[in-house]
């Protein structure tokens, strides 16, 4: 019987012992995010009292990184430590619990904005656009959720804030500022921003980028067509999607496995996780049904 107890009693403190570091290390997937949390030395708080939710990259998505950023992250302990922080929430969140648009404080202090998309079954649940592949692996001291991207860059800015930093959106950003819409997009949000380049506004017929700025409500119309209302990151762009603009018309998503993701006619290139939304880069300018008659009636 006293053998019984003992064993019971080993079984039990092993189970105690099953921290959020070694659910990592028992998926076969983490060994680069492993890696790093040592080399940042929060292998021993992630395996503290806790509890924490851990967004955890797979080596996949490490692997995805630009190699001059993995370089840099694994030479400066400071920033490595502000990005692992940014994938750590505390509290125990299963994904039973998350709900859209819901904002997780990380141990960084940001959030981690959740959304959970029904364009497939079951529902997509992503983390600052990044997919949950598997969700709900349990430790005694909280939850791992993998995830298939590295939360980067930090969602330190708002949307508008975000464009005025970006060297390739200087002309939106001077449009932005131009038609006052710089503090709605410093607003709470959530935005999806479908953000032309600029070379996407250097594509735009002579004269029409000219006339757009001395006519601000038609370059109101515009920018407002490019600005949904939600959070959308490409997994909740479902192919064949009208969606509402803040300027009232639609715009049509296409979306498949083969092929970039578009919005009407212009490719969307690239997604920024913002702290009231997303960025998406696009490399052409999106112009409403109505404006393309008239910008076509004030060349002549």
């Amino acid at each position: 019987m006293k053998f019984v107890t003992v064993v019971l009693y080993l079984v039990c403190v092993v189970s105690a012992q099953n921290t959020v570091v070694d659910v990592l290390k028992t998926l076969g997937t983490e060994g680069k995010l492993i890696e790093l949390v040592q080399k940042a030395k929060l292998d021993s708080r992630l395996e503290g009292k806790g509890p924490f939710t851990v967004f955890a990259p797979t080596d996949d998505a490490f692997s995805a990184l630009p190699g001059d950023l993995l370089a840099k992250l694994e030479a400066d302990n400071l920033l490595l430590t502000q990005v692992l922080e940014f994938h750590v929430a505390s509290g125990k969140a299963m994904s039973s619990g998350l709900k859209n648009n819901q904002l997780v404080p990380t141990l960084i202090g940001l959030n981690i904005r959740i959304n959970i998309y029904n364009t497939s079954k079951p529902s997509i649940i992503t983390a600052d656009g990044a997919v949950v592949t598997k969700a709900d692996n349990v430790a005694s001291n909280g939850v791992v959720h993998v995830i298939d991207q590295v939360l980067w860059p930090l969602p330190t800015a708002s949307i508008a804030q975000g464009i005025a930093a970006n060297f390739h959106l200087s002309t939106l950003g001077s449009a932005v500022s131009k038609a006052g819409l710089v503090a709605t997009l410093s607003g709470d949000g959530p935005f999806t921003v479908f953000a032309p380049t600029n070379e996407a506004f250097s594509k735009l017929p002579a004269g029409v980028l000219d006339g757009l700025l001395k006519n601000v409500t038609a370059l109101t119309d515009v920018l407002t067509y490019h600005v949904l209302p939600g959070a959308y990151y490409l997994p909740g762009l479902r192919n064949g999607d009208m969606l509402k603009t803040l300027e009232g018309g639609n715009v049509t998503i296409k979306n498949s496995k083969d092929a970039a993701a578009m919005v009407n006619n212009a490719t969307i290139i690239a997604q920024l996780a913002e702290s009231n939304g997303v960025l998406m880069l696009i490399d052409t300018v999106l112009i409403p049904p109505p404006k393309h008659f008239e910008l076509a009636e004030d060349k002549m």
